[in-house]
């Protein structure tokens, strides 16, 4: 095979293995997400590069336009992944709780130890509501927004303390 057989397949068969099988392995709840586009993309890209220098060196030559290719897209994957967006954080942080429960689960069967058990259900019933809480945000972003008595706006943490202007008089110099 060529070195662009080799190293389309090694990117092909990584990108898969790290979106995917990781995934399933890893999570009930798979989802897809931005962001685990682009780590898969720098994990491919990181194995092509690994495939282009075992080639050269049995080969006894450098392919340099392979690294480039290959290390710009780990540079574009890197710069983009900083750009995820609500939607895709919570898709990312919803089958990582998931994980953290079926781990948590699987420890809770195969252990003792009294303190382990007590921290695994404890992570479990925090990790459950927060799974909850998660998609119904996905579901319905804008009713969740809204306090249930006050109607004001739950995550609006810019405005805490700007609704009311103080002045703070001091009593000797007068109003500062």
């Amino acid at each position: 095979m060529h070195l662009f057989q080799y190293t389309f397949l090694t990117f092909i068969v990584a990108f898969i293995i790290q979106y995917w099988i990781i995934s399933i392995l890893k999570s009930s709840i798979v989802k897809h997400s931005t962001g685990k586009l682009y780590l898969s993309l720098i994990s491919a890209s990181v194995m092509g590069i690994l495939e282009v220098m075992i080639y050269d060196t049995y080969k006894s030559t450098v392919s340099l336009y392979y690294y480039l290719l290959l290390g710009a897209l780990i540079w574009i994957s890197l710069y983009m992944y900083k750009s995820v967006d609500d939607v895709n954080y919570l898709n990312e942080l919803l089958e990582s709780h998931a994980y953290e429960t079926r781990l948590s689960k699987k420890v809770m069967e195969s252990t003792d130890n009294s303190q382990i058990i007590t921290i695994a259900n404890n992570l479990i019933h925090r990790r459950e509501k927060d799974i909850v809480s998660i998609q119904k945000l996905l579901h319905n972003p804008d009713e969740n927004k809204k306090g249930k008595i006050t109607k004001s706006n739950l995550f609006n943490y810019m405005d805490i303390g700007r609704g009311q202007k103080h002045k703070l008089e001091h009593k000797v110099g007068g109003s500062i």
